[in-house]
Protein backbone atom coordinates (compact mmCIF):
# COMPACT_ATOMS: atom_id res chain seq x y z
CA UNK A 1 0.00 0.00 0.00
CA UNK A 2 1.35 3.08 -0.93
CA UNK A 3 2.20 5.99 1.58
CA UNK A 4 1.35 3.58 4.32
CA UNK A 5 4.18 1.68 6.36
CA UNK A 6 1.63 -0.05 8.68
CA UNK A 7 -0.77 -2.20 7.23
CA UNK A 8 -3.16 -4.41 8.62
CA UNK A 9 -4.64 -7.26 7.54
CA UNK A 10 -8.53 -8.22 7.78
CA UNK A 11 -10.48 -11.55 6.91
CA UNK A 12 -13.89 -11.01 5.69
CA UNK A 13 -16.06 -13.29 8.00
CA UNK A 14 -19.94 -14.41 7.45
CA UNK A 15 -20.86 -12.44 10.52
CA UNK A 16 -19.65 -8.99 9.01
CA UNK A 17 -22.22 -9.33 6.06
CA UNK A 18 -26.17 -7.89 6.45
CA UNK A 19 -28.87 -8.97 4.40
CA UNK A 20 -27.79 -7.84 1.17
CA UNK A 21 -24.65 -9.97 1.55
CA UNK A 22 -22.30 -7.92 1.38
CA UNK A 23 -20.25 -6.21 4.86
CA UNK A 24 -22.40 -3.77 6.91
CA UNK A 25 -21.38 -0.59 6.79
CA UNK A 26 -21.07 -0.58 10.70
CA UNK A 27 -18.42 -3.14 10.14
CA UNK A 28 -15.70 -0.71 8.87
CA UNK A 29 -15.19 0.86 11.98
CA UNK A 30 -14.74 -2.25 13.57
CA UNK A 31 -12.34 -3.06 10.74
CA UNK A 32 -11.02 0.55 11.28
CA UNK A 33 -10.74 0.77 14.55
CA UNK A 34 -8.92 -2.82 15.08
CA UNK A 35 -5.98 -1.35 12.67
CA UNK A 36 -6.37 1.80 15.05
CA UNK A 37 -5.54 -0.44 17.86
CA UNK A 38 -2.96 -2.48 16.47
CA UNK A 39 -1.44 0.25 15.18
CA UNK A 40 -1.28 2.25 18.65
CA UNK A 41 -0.20 -1.01 20.34
CA UNK A 42 3.07 -1.84 17.37
CA UNK A 43 4.30 1.47 16.46
CA UNK A 44 3.63 3.50 19.24
CA UNK A 45 5.06 0.58 21.66
CA UNK A 46 1.73 0.36 23.96
CA UNK A 47 1.06 -2.32 25.95
CA UNK A 48 -2.64 -3.25 25.86
CA UNK A 49 -5.45 -1.50 26.78
CA UNK A 50 -4.00 0.24 29.84
CA UNK A 51 -1.88 1.95 27.14
CA UNK A 52 -4.40 3.61 25.39
CA UNK A 53 -3.72 7.05 26.15
CA UNK A 54 -6.25 8.60 24.03
CA UNK A 55 -9.95 8.82 22.55
CA UNK A 56 -11.78 9.05 19.43
CA UNK A 57 -13.20 12.16 18.64
CA UNK A 58 -14.22 11.85 15.44
CA UNK A 59 -14.47 10.03 12.23
CA UNK A 60 -15.30 9.57 8.70
CA UNK A 61 -15.94 7.26 6.24
CA UNK A 62 -15.94 7.27 2.68
CA UNK A 63 -17.25 3.78 1.18
CA UNK A 64 -15.96 3.05 -2.39
CA UNK A 65 -16.58 -0.27 -3.37
CA UNK A 66 -18.96 -3.39 -1.69
CA UNK A 67 -16.72 -6.05 0.13
CA UNK A 68 -18.03 -9.86 -0.04
CA UNK A 69 -17.91 -13.04 2.04
CA UNK A 70 -14.41 -14.67 1.91
CA UNK A 71 -12.22 -11.37 0.28
CA UNK A 72 -9.01 -10.05 2.04
CA UNK A 73 -8.57 -6.58 2.94
CA UNK A 74 -5.84 -4.21 4.31
CA UNK A 75 -6.26 -1.23 6.33
CA UNK A 76 -3.13 1.10 6.05
CA UNK A 77 -3.34 3.70 8.71
CA UNK A 78 -0.75 6.87 8.56
CA UNK A 79 -0.65 9.90 10.97
CA UNK A 80 -1.91 12.84 8.77
CA UNK A 81 -1.29 15.59 10.98
CA UNK A 82 -0.73 16.66 14.69
CA UNK A 83 -1.90 19.17 17.24
CA UNK A 84 -1.22 20.55 20.62
CA UNK A 85 -3.02 17.65 22.13
CA UNK A 86 -4.91 15.86 19.02
CA UNK A 87 -4.27 14.13 15.65
CA UNK A 88 -5.55 13.15 12.59
CA UNK A 89 -4.82 9.74 11.57
CA UNK A 90 -6.07 8.60 7.81
CA UNK A 91 -6.50 4.93 6.81
CA UNK A 92 -7.40 3.78 3.50
CA UNK A 93 -8.84 -0.66 3.23
CA UNK A 94 -8.17 -2.18 0.21
CA UNK A 95 -8.64 -5.35 -1.44
CA UNK A 96 -5.84 -7.66 -1.72
CA UNK A 97 -6.29 -9.56 -4.39
CA UNK A 98 -7.41 -6.88 -7.11
CA UNK A 99 -6.03 -3.56 -5.42
CA UNK A 100 -9.89 -2.53 -5.37
CA UNK A 101 -10.58 0.75 -2.97
CA UNK A 102 -12.95 -0.41 -1.16
CA UNK A 103 -13.01 2.87 1.76
CA UNK A 104 -10.96 5.76 2.95
CA UNK A 105 -11.27 7.33 6.40
CA UNK A 106 -10.11 9.82 8.78
CA UNK A 107 -10.16 9.86 12.74
CA UNK A 108 -9.43 12.87 14.97
CA UNK A 109 -7.93 11.39 18.40
CA UNK A 110 -7.31 13.65 21.05
CA UNK A 111 -4.49 12.36 23.69
CA UNK A 112 -6.56 12.08 26.96
CA UNK A 113 -5.76 11.77 30.58
CA UNK A 114 -8.63 9.37 31.98
CA UNK A 115 -8.14 9.74 35.72
CA UNK A 116 -8.27 13.61 35.35
CA UNK A 117 -10.99 13.07 32.33
CA UNK A 118 -9.27 16.12 30.15
CA UNK A 119 -7.19 16.44 27.36
CA UNK A 120 -3.56 16.53 27.65
CA UNK A 121 -1.03 18.19 25.32
CA UNK A 122 1.32 15.51 23.35
CA UNK A 123 3.97 14.09 25.15
CA UNK A 124 7.65 14.70 22.84
CA UNK A 125 8.17 11.26 22.65
CA UNK A 126 5.04 10.64 21.34
CA UNK A 127 5.38 13.36 18.83
CA UNK A 128 8.27 11.66 17.75
CA UNK A 129 7.29 7.96 17.10
CA UNK A 130 3.92 9.81 14.86
CA UNK A 131 7.47 11.73 13.06
CA UNK A 132 8.98 8.52 12.33
CA UNK A 133 6.10 7.29 10.78
CA UNK A 134 6.28 9.83 8.29
CA UNK A 135 8.89 12.65 8.45
CA UNK A 136 6.89 14.86 5.97
CA UNK A 137 4.07 14.94 8.70
CA UNK A 138 2.12 18.54 8.99
CA UNK A 139 2.65 19.73 12.25
CA UNK A 140 -0.44 22.18 13.67
CA UNK A 141 -0.67 24.97 15.73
Amino acid sequence: MDGFRYVYPIEVRFRDLDALGHVNNAVYLTYLESARMAFWIQVMKREGLKGMDMILARVEVDYRSPVSFGEFLDVGVRCASIRRSSFVLESTILERTTGRLVAEARKVLVHYDYSAGKAVPLPPEMRQKLLDQDPDLQIES
